[in-house]
């Protein structure tokens, strides 16, 4: 997910190991399957300052777009959904379908995105979710079966985004040099944000103006510009040729057995996979509590959305600044204050609520890009496709038991003590996993 305006920021070009990759490391035990060839050109790109990186602005820029489509459906579809059924339930399911494919795709697509051209995968994936999302507004302008299509379209639109995301995160540092990963996650993660900032608010108001149906079509419009933009990008972004052919169940297994053996890496997932769990109804919560519990407009739905992504803006361009070296320690404070905001959000007015929502996006883009760097320089090149979705498998693939379990306590209990019971189950994963000295003490090194 994102990232800052080119204006000037301290670089971790100047960061130094402590193992090859430039983060505090155990040894590893696990063999290559096969020795993979250094992309050509990788020095010269670590060197390439990212505004002049002309690769790297375009898929930049694209993504940004995209972004703001994905904010409007983000919150169109489960207006739509509750429009169309008036069930939590039912936004659950939807929430199933979306994060279904991460468990089931996940592990192949990772095997896929460190044998093919990640920047091909993605330039299909953006096609694919464009043609099937825009499948919903028609739907809807033609008076169909929209909420059957929508179960219909949702798990394949969720695959491609699949693997998208494996060939995205493991095509970072080819695009811009491992030394520059840390900032160029926070610049990702800012620039993404923006489109975060107007999309739930333009989304509001649209819904309202011309219905949720008919506003999801600006989200296939955004996948069509982020497919063209990737078209202007030169380098392949593969991995790097192969000594010798590899079967895809080995690819998988070796990325599995890496994970398993790296004891840091594996305690920043397992954090990371509680935390998606938790928050996995998080958006249909707060838009149940909103126009439900509270009988407020969508537009206050699109505002607490908005100050959400402000304060995540604004906390990336801060961490591309400051670059908070101690990473396991920023992630637990993050998660802290952000769980407290949502309890602090039950019961408030919009105006607080608003501000909560702030708060809790500058901590959540602390949050967000200390976990992508180290995750990132915890792996080798070959591996990154794979350690990404060995990471997403587990920690969207079981988001579908959060989603669930928060839609059937919409409709059993509220959308208020839905709320609580994430926000204090936030706090209380930041405080256990405060004794696990291998998060706790994940520094980057300079």
């Amino acid at each position: 997910m994102p990232d800052p305006t080119l204006s000037p920021a301290p670089t971790h070009a100047d960061h130094v190991l402590a193992g090859p990759t430039g983060v505090e490391e155990r040894p590893l035990t696990v063999a290559p399957a096969a020795a993979p060839v250094t992309p050509a050109g990788a020095d010269e790109v670590a060197q390439e300052p990212l505004a002049r990186n002309r690769d790297f602005l375009s898929v930049l820029i694209g993504q940004s777009i995209s972004s703001f489509g994905d904010s409007i459906s983000n919150t169109a579809m489960p207006l739509l959904v509750l429009a169309l059924t008036g069930s939590g339930f039912a936004m659950g399911i939807v929430g199933v379908l979306g994060t279904l494919p991460d468990l089931i795709v996940g592990l192949p697509a990772g095997a896929f995105a460190d044998r093919w051209d990640r920047r091909k995968m993605m330039f299909w994936a953006d096609l694919g979710r464009a043609l099937l999302t825009a499948l919903i507004p028609i739907s809807a302008w033609l008076g169909g079966p929209t909420m059957a299509v929508i179960l219909l379209v949702t798990f394949p639109i969720n695959a491609l985004r699949v693997l998208w995301l494996s060939a995205y995160t493991a095509a970072v540092p080819g695009l811009v040099g491992r030394p520059q990963v840390p900032r160029a996650s926070a610049l990702f993660e800012a620039i993404f944000n923006i489109g975060w900032i107007a999309g739930p608010a333009m989304a509001g108001v649209l819904s309202a103006l011309i219905g949720p149906g008919p506003t999801i079509a600006l989200d296939a419009v955004s996948f069509v510009i982020s497919a063209s933009a990737l078209l202007l990008v030169r380098r392949s972004l593969r991995a790097g040729e192969r000594s010798e052919p590899t079967h895809i169940v080995a690819d998988i297994r070796e990325g599995l057995a890496f994970v398993a053996g790296h004891t840091a890496l594996r305690w920043v997932i397992v954090f990371w996979t509680v935390t998606q769990i938790l928050l996995a109804g998080l958006t249909s919560g707060l838009i149940f509590y909103i126009t439900k519990d509270r009988a407020m407009g969508s537009e206050v739905v699109g505002l607490v959305l908005s100050a959400f992504s402000v304060g995540a803006l604004s906390g990336s361009l801060l961490v591309a600044r400051v670059a908070p070296r101690a990473v396991g320690r920023t992630m637990l404070v993050g998660q802290a204050i952000t769980g407290s905001t949502l309890v602090v959000s039950v019961g408030a007015g919009a105006p607080v609520m608003a501000a909560a929502a702030f708060v809790a996006g500058v901590a959540s883009a602390f949050v967000m890009v200390s976990y992508i760097s180290l995750r990132t320089l915890l792996s080798p090149d070959a591996l990154l496709g794979r350690v990404g979705a060995t990471a997403r498998t587990f920690s969207v693939g079981l988001m579908p038991v959060g989603a669930i379990i928060a839609g059937a306590g919409l409709d059993a209990i509220g959308g208020g003590p839905v709320l609580l019971i994430m926000g204090g189950g936030m706090v209380a994963t930041a405080a256990i996993f405060a004794f696990v000295p291998d998060l706790r003490r994940a520094r980057l090194h300079a």
